[in-house]
Parts: C-alpha cells; sequence; structure tokens
C-alpha cells in the first residue's frame, strides 16, 4: 500500500468537506442577508469554524459569493437544458413532411414558454440566488477569476436561449433575441419582486402575468421575423 498516496487522497477529501461545508454555511447567511450586510464572522460561526480557516479555501467574500452564484446557476441552466430538450424532442415524431414543421413551430414555441415560466418560477422561489446574480450585475466584481465564471454562465444561458430561436428559424437575429428575452425577464424580478403595497401572492401572480405578455411579444417578434 502506498501511505502518502493514501494520506494524500485523505487530505483531499477532507479539504473538499470543508470547503462544501463552508459554502453550504455561507449560502445560509447569503440567503438571509445582502452581501453588504453579511460577514465572513458569520458565515464561519454558522460552519462551526475560525474566521480564519475561510481563507485558507477562499480568499474573499466577493470570491466565496461568487462560487455559490455560479454553482447554483449551473444548476439551473442544466435543470433549465433538459426541460427544453424534452419539450423540443416531445412532439417531433410526425411522419408528413407538411406536419413537420409545423410540430417544429410548436415545440419550438413551448420552449420559449419553459424559458418564460421556469425562469420566472426559479428565481421567484430562490430569491438569495436572484440576488446574488444581480448584485454582481449591478456592482461588478473586481476578482477576475469569479468574473471568468459569471461571464461564463451568462454565455451559456445565452446559448441556451439562442437555441430555443434558431430552433424557431431565427438564425440571423437569435442572439439578439436571446439578449432581450433576459433582459425582460431580468426586468421582471428587479422590477417587481419585492414591489411595495403587494402581498406575496400578488407579486408572484403580477409577474407570471407580465411573463405571459412577455413570451406573447418574443414569439410576434419570431413570426415577424420569419414572414
Amino acid at each position: 500500500m502506498n501511505t502518502n498516496n493514501t494520506l494524500s487522497k485523505l487530505k483531499a477529501k477532507e479539504r473538499k468537506l470543508r470547503q462544501q461545508i463552508i459554502i453550504d454555511a455561507a449560502r445560509e447567511v447569503f440567503g438571509q442577508k445582502t452581501y453588504e450586510k453579511a460577514s465572513m464572522a458569520e458565515i464561519a460561526k454558522a460552519a462551526g469554524i475560525a474566521k480564519s480557516s475561510i481563507y485558507t479555501y477562499f480568499k474573499s467574500q466577493e470570491e466565496l459569493y461568487a462560487k455559490i452564484a455560479y454553482m447554483d446557476s449551473c444548476n439551473f441552466i442544466e435543470d433549465l437544458q433538459s426541460r427544453i430538450h424534452k419539450a423540443g424532442t416531445g412532439q417531433a415524431s410526425l411522419d408528413q413532411a407538411d406536419k413537420d414543421q409545423v410540430s417544429m413551430d410548436r415545440a419550438g414555441e413551448n420552449c420559449v414558454k419553459i424559458c418564460v415560466t421556469h425562469f420566472l418560477a426559479y428565481y421567484i422561489e430562490h430569491t438569495a440566488q436572484w440576488r446574488m446574480i444581480t448584485h454582481f450585475a449591478l456592482h461588478g466584481n473586481k476578482d477576475m477569476a469569479a468574473v471568468d465564471q459569471l461571464n461564463e454562465i451568462g454565455r451559456r444561458l445565452m446559448d441556451l436561449f439562442e437555441s430555443v430561436f434558431k430552433k424557431l428559424g431565427c438564425d440571423k437575429e437569435a442572439r439578439v433575441l436571446a439578449h432581450t428575452l433576459f433582459a425582460c425577464l431580468s426586468g421582471i424580478l428587479i422590477a417587481f419582486r419585492n414591489y411595495p403595497g403587494r402581498t406575496e401572492a400578488e407579486r408572484i401572480a403580477h409577474m407570471k402575468r407580465i411573463g405571459d405578455v412577455v413570451e406573447a411579444m418574443v414569439l410576434s417578434l419570431v413570426r415577424k421575423e420569419k414572414a
């Protein structure tokens, strides 16, 4: 038995476990407070470790914040991609050539609906995750490694939206439509997620209604381009 190799694997496993404990604790703290009001001391307390230990794994609170935003966004994108794939292939079984395009268009339009409804539903429920994303969008990030990660998830989401519009035959303006859809959905959450003077149920219902309008507007643009 290679003792050194075994010890090395145990240390790597322990490091990964400690890092995950910190991430879980930070996610809990950031879920209760904004980035500015949270502190590494609170995160350390929630994790049950010394504050100095966090810096062994994350050099700053910003890096830790970005890491969580990146991980959670990756999970969301993978889930959305799976939903879109299922919707995009669910109606493609017709054999007649004259019906194939109709089937593809319906599948594509259904994918747009999924993008709208799932994006809003997910971030309405996961408010802390949305707060993380908007923090970096509005305030920027000084950590270039974190910037690269956040840019990566942004590109992945735009690529996914773009693929939906290409499915609908909008090759020329697919990227612009993807950006338009993201801007509209982001605007709904920013403007109305904490809209004053309304109950939680009223806010959610209102955001979903606007989402339906956005879906109709985007599909109208698609049909106009294809005409």
